[in-house]
């Protein structure tokens, strides 16, 4: 697999501290598990395994007080 195609979502809390996921929504399931310890994160975004950011995630609550990624 080329290594230029291959992305993580980072996830950036109010602490500093970050965190990288597979997929957006394993990054949502992680949030949301975690709202109670660690907050909303202060934001996040999408970057291949170089490191070059591709776009950044709106952090929004929907309806049902889940937290979405919305790109």
């Amino acid at each position: 697999m080329r290594r230029d195609l291959v992305t993580q979502v980072i996830v950036e809390w109010a602490d500093g501290e970050v965190d990288n996921f597979a997929t957006p929504f394993e990054a949502e399931r992680y949030i949301n598990a975690m709202l109670d310890e660690l907050d909303v994160p202060t934001r996040a975004w999408l970057e291949d395994m170089a490191g070059n950011k591709k776009w950044d995630y709106d952090i929004v609550e929907d309806d049902d007080g889940v937290i979405r990624l919305i790109d």
